[in-house]
């Protein structure tokens, strides 16, 4: 038998997964000045934690904290010193997706006793 350390995620709310998955995938598109990408490499570290932890009240407050640090959030002025996230959160981003997916699809079609064939 798996404990939850072998397994994170398990059991978690799918709606939850999901909204974590797409906000993580939209992250790489955020401009933000230099000094500020510290705050949501934070809350994607939070994020990670939570989810390995399969703590579904932490990952909401996560999730709360990505969402209220959106530059999308509010239309707001733009400078030309604004960067993409910096390369090590990049590839935080790129591997925490491919994770929390992984039990997602590795499930998909056999909830129902669906074997595929």
């Amino acid at each position: 038998m798996q404990s939850r350390a072998d397994s994170p995620g398990t059991g978690m709310d799918a709606a939850l997964l999901a909204r974590a998955r797409e906000l993580l995938d939209d992250i790489p598109t955020w401009r933000l000045p230099p000094a500020a990408w510290s705050r949501p490499g934070a809350a994607v570290e939070a994020l990670a934690t939570a989810y390995g932890a399969g703590d579904d009240a932490a990952l909401r407050v996560a999730i709360a904290r990505l969402e209220v640090l959106s530059p999308n959030r509010v239309e707001r002025i733009t400078d030309p010193d604004d960067v993409p996230p910096p390369e090590p959160l990049q590839e935080r981003l790129t591997a925490l997706v491919h994770t929390i997916a992984e039990p997602v699809e590795s499930t998909s079609g056999t909830a129902d006793g669906d074997d595929g064939r």
